[in-house]
């Protein structure tokens, strides 16, 4: 097997799979074929994975967010707003906050796009609170029902002074014309009270609230909830040019595949200091080395997660020279002193040598038995339809 093989090469990889249950991990590993006529098949090699082993998903619940909100505009709002369209966000109490523009936009003008791009390329929570708002937890439960991803629930924003019952209620959204009338508003509704699916999980011996130190494990019963197996299919929809589940337009699409694999250096708005390095965010193939530039045959669209001690990152990597392309989804818990939010955690010294080791390892492989298998037109594709590659340059 291509996976328990890659675990064995090297000896972080064979020291984390060999303690699976301290580490709680789980990785999926897809092979990526074509047929004559360029669709996918997928073939998924898994390690542990197990949809009730709970791990704190953090920033990847920013891929949901992203697509969905792009879902509303196009299948819901019937495409009467697009993503670009500014719009001024209005808080309605219950820990919200007005947002009436954007600085790192080209006019200072919020959008729905402008948030995508700033989740996407580091992170950014407060975007991501923004369009948790303006989506709502009764669409995230609904739109993530209808893909089959029955235990993902994403019912909190990113504001840990939010109590559960505040992530119930959301801001109104305005949309304006470029004349500056108004030509929308939209305000998302929750129903239920949702809980993690994952009922009643506990980690840890420990945790700091308020700088105290509790002596009882984290409860994560109001936290969200993303399986590997969901995270990673998601992504397998968004990369997929011929999927139909995800009711998004080419440009919606297009517009992902960008920001996903764009590095924070190469947008200009929103425009990023040194602070964020060349390879950052993307803990596959480079662990969190900050001197390193990212090799250019290769592209990873990607979406990660840091928190709690947990380390996640979702990756379709292609190597356009070498026309490879493959996914890794994995997830990796790195908290030795079982307390949680005291920020000591071996992200550096464990998680992201682990990460940057499994990358590196597969890639390793895929390259060796690329030569076996049928050529494919898709990377060239994925190239020539993003104009940004080819002017690229570092």
């Amino acid at each position: 097997m291509p996976l328990q093989k890659a675990l064995r090469a090297k000896p972080i990889l064979k020291e984390a799979a060999n303690h699976k249950d301290k580490y709680r991990l789980q990785i999926i590993y897809t092979r990526i074929q074509r047929d004559k006529n360029e669709h996918p098949v997928y073939t998924h090699y898994k390690f542990n994975v197990d949809s009730t082993l709970y791990f704190y998903p953090a920033s990847t619940a920013k891929l949901f967010a992203s697509a969905y909100a792009l879902q509303i505009i196009h299948k819901d709002l019937k495409d009467s707003i697009s993503p670009a369209t500014p719009l001024k966000a209005f808080a309605n109490g219950h820990c919200q906050t007005d947002e009436l523009y954007d600085s790192s936009s080209t006019d200072a003008k919020a959008s729905i796009s402008q948030y995508i791009k700033r989740m996407l390329l580091v992170s950014d929570n407060q975007a991501y609170n923004r369009v948790f708002d303006f989506v709502g937890q009764d669409y995230f439960q609904q739109a993530s029902r209808k893909l089959g991803f029955r235990q993902t629930a994403i019912i909190q924003r990113f504001d840990w002074h939010c109590s559960p019952e505040d992530n119930r209620f959301h801001n109104s959204f305005s949309f304006y014309r470029k004349d500056s009338s108004l030509l929308l508003r939209t305000q998302a509704i929750t129903t239920e009270e949702y809980i993690n699916p994952v009922k009643d999980v506990t980690i840890g011996k420990g945790l700091y609230m308020n700088d105290s130190l509790i002596g009882k494990p984290k409860q994560f019963r109001y936290n969200n909830n993303i399986p590997l197996n969901d995270l990673n299919s998601l992504l397998e929809k968004i990369m997929d040019s011929y999927d139909t589940t995800l009711k998004i337009t080419g440009d919606d699409r297009r517009f992902l595949w960008e920001y996903l694999s764009k590095y924070p250096f190469e947008s200009s708005y929103p425009w990023y200091d040194t602070s964020y390095f060349p390879t950052y965010k993307k803990y596959l193939l480079y662990g969190n080395e900050k001197g390193v530039l990212p090799n250019s045959n290769i592209r990873i669209f990607n979406i990660v997660g840091q928190a709690y001690g947990f380390s996640t990152d979702a990756a379709y990597i292609v190597d356009f020279k070498n026309n490879i392309e493959f996914m890794v989804s994995a997830t990796i818990y790195t908290n030795e002193d079982e307390i949680l939010n005291d920020d000591i955690y071996e992200y550096k010294t464990v998680a992201m040598p682990f990460m940057k080791a499994l990358g590196e390892q597969l890639y390793k492989q895929e390259l060796k038995g690329h030569k076996k298998r049928r050529r494919s037109h898709y990377t060239a594709y994925l190239f020539n339809a993003l104009p940004y590659l080819q002017t690229s340059h570092w």
